[in-house]
């Protein structure tokens, strides 16, 4: 297998668990928005505790595609930032203003305004975040981004990432997230005995879950008319990924209606992550559309060897401390916490 191969595939793997861990958590945030004039506190203490131990953390996977993007495929990390360094700003913004919100929320001394502007700042960068990174994917998979076969840009920076599928790509990865921080949240409240919002977060996830198949199905119908390339590889490549993806968030419905919520839970995450894999199968070997190829991008092997074995290396300490991470915080009962 060729070096630039497992790379784009690490990155793959990256870029899957953002989407599943970070997208969660965006999708609390995104909630906080729905729930503002309804929610007590109770209801937002059990959205913050959710989050609060991994939000993060979950970061270090954005940060990990993008310094793996930079070395490993400079060509095409070049291009990107030239297409995308206005949607990419307001992502970076999105992240910091959400940071900023929910850490001076929690320390906050006033129990009013504050609170409610700190609030606001949360939920709105919560969103943010995920629309820009949605326009860029959409706008990447459309091949409108105007890269050319030499790896350079030439459109026009301030508008151009602006098109229908990055539209339509925006809002469904709101809608993306928002899902997976419903039925998390669910399952949180399940594990947490709380009856009552574990009834509440069923409904929202059952209800956005619908939802989402719906745009789903509407997506593969966008696809197939905006953008005939891609739609060409999804149906004679990826088509097992996308069937599979379909299972799985149709499963996830269906054991959210059981309360079944842990394997709920899994199923939705598996249905978020096939999209990531099915895309990138549909669009291999480019990986900035419509011409750049992985091998066209690519660093010397050597430095791709190199940094697959920095990779294997750092994943040693890295897979065990998340782990336990998760496990402390997300698969270990904490009934002792009170709301």
């Amino acid at each position: 297998m060729p070096p630039e191969l497992i790379v784009g595939i690490v990155l793959g793997a990256a870029t899957t668990l953002y989407l599943v861990l970070g997208g969660a958590d965006f999708g609390a945030g995104i909630w906080e928005i729905n729930t503002a004039f309804q929610s007590n506190e109770r209801e937002r203490k059990l959205l913050y505790h959710a989050i609060g131990p991994v939000w993060e953390a979950n970061h270090i996977w954005l940060i990990f595609v993008l310094v793996v993007l930079f070395a490993a495929f400079p060509l095409a990390f070049q291009a990107l930032c030239s297409a995308f360094i206005i949607p990419a700003f307001l992502v970076l913004a999105g992240i910091v203003f959400r940071g900023a919100g929910y850490v001076f929320r929690a320390y906050s001394i006033d129990s009013g305004s504050h609170q409610r502007i700190w609030r606001v700042m949360f939920a709105g960068a919560s969103a943010a975040a995920p629309f820009f990174l949605g326009a860029i994917a959409g706008t990447l998979a459309s091949g409108d981004s105007k890269i050319n076969a030499e790896g350079v840009y030439e459109g026009n920076y301030l508008t151009d990432w602006i098109t229908p599928m990055g539209l339509f790509t925006a809002f469904f990865t709101v809608g993306l997230c928002s899902y997976l921080a419903a039925v998390f949240l669910t399952r949180e409240a399940n594990q947490e005995g709380d009856e009552e919002l574990t009834l509440v977060w069923r409904q929202r996830s059952l209800a956005n879950g619908i939802w989402m198949g719906a745009l789903a199905a509407v997506g593969l119908v966008f696809v197939a008319l905006e953008t005939p390339e891609l739609a060409q590889g999804f149906v004679t490549r990826a088509w097992p990924l996308v069937a599979l993806s379909a299972i799985c968030g149709t499963a996830s419905l269906v054991l959210l209606f059981l309360k079944k919520y842990t394997p709920a839970a899994a199923c939705t995450m598996l249905a978020a992550g096939n999209i990531i894999w099915g895309w990138g199968i549909a669009q291999y070997p480019v990986i900035a559309p419509p011409y750049l190829t992985l091998a066209e991008a690519k660093s010397p092997d050597s430095v791709l060897w190199a940094m697959i074995g920095a990779v294997l290396v750092g994943a040693v300490i890295l897979v065990p401390s998340l782990a336990l991470l998760f496990y402390l915080f997300k698969l270990k009962p904490t009934s002792d916490v009170e709301y």
